[in-house]
């Protein structure tokens, strides 16, 4: 079964009459899908909503919507521009392809009202089978005719959206909804309808053979009793039901905080440990460069203290080895002291001068050397403390320049490192003080723990509730089994007691009949949700396989080593693809060949598990997938993957007229 053509007229944003073309126009069967895009609020979830609406009518909801009802909701799904232009036209059309017969042929489906002065005056509901009205079954029967080949109950697995994945995903509710669908899915729920219907057809039987007038009393009072009691038992469940509810809106809030606890804590902690390992490396070079100083210290501390010595015994040294080359210059200066003496009277320069001149300027020359040879002379015991020689003397010295230098370098630039490193690990202190500690945590704790009072709160009052449901369907129980025996009591004609008894053994027949389809269709269910589920996984997913008890319809995740894994510990993308198979495999079983409709199937995927759908899941899922994707759900990059497989590309746009756009965003 494929879908031809879908057609909105005025329904919600989509104002006058527009058609979506889905026809296949590629004759590979690997090109099977059916890409819409829109923007949040552009009318995705519309064309879903006009599907069911053409489809089902009244029955659109879970359970069949009253006349007022339904007329209510109508109303509001009326083009709202279309009521001000007083354009009456209002209806939705599907025109379907039946292909899993031979020959195949189309059915065009149509679901028209009519609005008179703000009222639902009339619906109209049409079947055409290959362009005729349909006539091999009358008018009467068309809505269950489209029940028969469309079970309003089974596309809940063919037209689903994200809040179908998150219920099957996690939460109280996935385990009960699994269950009903298996048995919905695999015909159990008729069967068991049957047994019940069974039952009361044997009670009406025995009832019919009544003779004494206060039984009849006696049964209409009993009878009055279970539905008083079924009435408390509903409220009871509507009310656990509401609390089960705001349960998991809870949960889901308490999963957020709790994530972004984790994810806040996360990075406070990873920057608080690379400051602390940064402090802790500072504080060792500060360690060691402190040990240097002292290593410094240990070795030129005596020539620190001892540093005005050191440089007298420079000085002294310096003196001594002068006047040793003034010692052993002292004939070389008497020889140049003759020498000029000996120029200046042979100088025709000086000619100028006279006698008495020249011999000021030669006794003044007598008197320069005189001094120095007095010096020399008078001074040797005085300077010549040490009288050391000049390799002696040119090692002291160098020790104690060099002593000097290693002073000046070593300890200079030790002591300011060492300040650098205090100085930033000062700062670093200080940053640290500015990164969040646990105290963080507290309003945090106090959120969950508010979450955590109210849950338990309403666990309790659901726990009391169950009591009172419980008490109150053991009253039941008593009640239908005083009715019982007083039915035994009742003596059947012979007729009747043949009637009954053919009934008990249909319905032991139904039970025995039940386990065996249980089994046999169990056992497949959990093969085909496994295969899909490891298509669709990483490699370090942690779930290898995932079995159905056949008793209590519940599933169980096994890892690699055999052992059972808690939902609760799968990550959202190993939620998501979990619930995705589930859903495959539920649709799989149903038999049917449905479109698949998918609103939003990769909102909250990672990467890899979003290739691993475009890849695995979308071009096994059915020979016709719908998929609508708002903008920020498909990158380019997986827009590219997915082109092997678009059969037909559609945008809505955000205007109310001319909404369906051929080509996507990136086309």
């Amino acid at each position: 079964m494929k879908f031809r053509n879908i057609t909105l007229c005025n329904i919600r944003n989509f104002k006058g009459e527009q058609k979506i073309d889905m026809t296949p126009h590629w004759n590979n069967k690997k090109r099977n899908i059916i890409l819409i895009g829109g923007f949040n609020g552009s009318g995705k979830t519309t064309i879903v909503e006009a599907i069911r609406l053409c489809l089902f009518g009244r029955k659109i909801k879970d359970a069949p919507l009253s006349s007022q009802n339904y007329y209510e909701y109508l109303l509001l799904a009326k083009n709202k521009s279309s009521v001000k232009d007083n354009d009456n036209r209002f209806f939705t059309q599907i025109e379907i392809e039946i292909d899993d017969t031979y020959p195949a042929y189309l059915i065009t489906l149509r679901r028209e009202w009519e609005i008179e002065n703000g009222k639902m005056n009339k619906e109209y509901f049409t079947i055409y089978r290959d362009g005729i009205p349909l006539e091999i079954i009358p008018r009467d029967y068309w809505e269950d005719y489209v029940i028969s080949i469309i079970p309003p109950f089974v596309t809940d697995y063919f037209f689903f959206d994200g809040e179908r994945v998150k219920e099957l995903a996690s939460g109280n509710k996935a385990e009960r909804i699994l269950k009903e669908s298996i048995r919905d899915l695999i015909g159990l729920k008729l069967y068991e309808t049957l047994a019940d219907d069974l039952n009361i057809l044997r009670s009406k039987i025995k009832r019919r053979n009544i003779d004494r007038p206060n039984f009849q009393k006696e049964f209409i009072e009993r009878e009055k009793e279970i539905s008083e009691i079924e009435n408390k038992i509903t409220k009871i469940g509507k009310n656990i039901k509401d609390k089960s509810s705001k349960i998991e809106e809870l949960k889901d809030k308490k999963i957020k905080i709790e994530d972004n606890l984790q994810r806040k804590a996360g990075v406070f902690a990873k920057e608080r440990k690379r400051i602390e390992r940064k402090i802790l490396k500072l504080k060792e070079d500060i360690a060691k460069l402190n040990n240097k100083i002292k290593q410094i210290c240990s070795d030129f501390l005596p020539f620190i203290i001892a540093s005005e010595t050191c440089d007298k015994l420079l000085d002294q040294l310096e003196k001594e080895k002068r006047l040793k080359k003034l010692i052993a210059s002292k004939h070389m200066l008497k020889e140049i002291n003759r020498d000029f003496i000996k120029k200046i009277d042979s100088s025709k320069t000086l000619s100028k001068f006279s006698k008495k001149e020249l011999d000021t300027i030669k006794t003044e020359i007598d008197n320069i050397f005189s001094e120095l040879f007095n010096e020399v002379s008078t001074k040797t015991g005085e300077f010549f403390i040490h009288n050391l020689t000049d390799i002696e003397m040119a090692t002291i010295e160098n020790i104690l320049i060099k002593t000097e230098e290693n002073i000046k370098m070593k300890l200079n630039e030790t002591l300011k490192l060492r300040e650098k490193n205090l100085i930033h690990t000062k700062n670093l202190k200080e940053k640290l003080k500015n990164v969040p500690d646990e105290s963080f945590v507290k309003e945090y704790i106090d959120m969950l723990s508010s979450i955590s009072a109210k849950i338990e709160v309403l666990e309790n009052d659901i726990n009391f509730l169950k009591k009172d449901k419980l008490k109150l369907q053991e009253k039941k129980a008593k009640i239908e089994e005083n009715i019982g025996k007083l039915e035994e009591e009742i003596v059947c004609r012979e007729e009747d007691q043949g009637k009954i008894e053919l009934c008990s053994k249909i319905r032991k027949s139904i039970q025995e009949f039940n386990d065996i389809i249980i089994f046999s269709k169990i056992d497949a269910l959990s093969t085909i949700i496994t295969v899909m589920y490891r298509k669709l996984a990483n490699k370090e997913d942690m779930v290898k396989e995932i079995k159905i008890d056949p008793h209590t319809l519940s599933t169980k995740l096994i890892d690699f080593n055999k052992n059972i894994v808690n939902k609760n510990t799968l990550s959202a993308g190993e939620k998501e693809i979990y619930a995705l198979s589930v859903l495959w495999g539920l649709a799989k079983i149903s038999n049917k060949k449905l479109p698949l409709i998918l609103d939003s199937p990769l909102a909250k995927l990672d990467k890899s598990h979003v290739d691993k759908i475009i890849e695995n899941f979308f071009p096994n899922a059915g020979e016709q997938v719908i998929i609508l994707s708002h903008d920020r759900e498909i990158d380019p990059k997986s827009y590219k993957k997915f082109k092997h497989y678009l059969n037909r590309t559609y945008r809505l746009a955000m205007s109310q007229e001319n909404k369906i756009v051929k080509g996507y965003f990136f086309d």
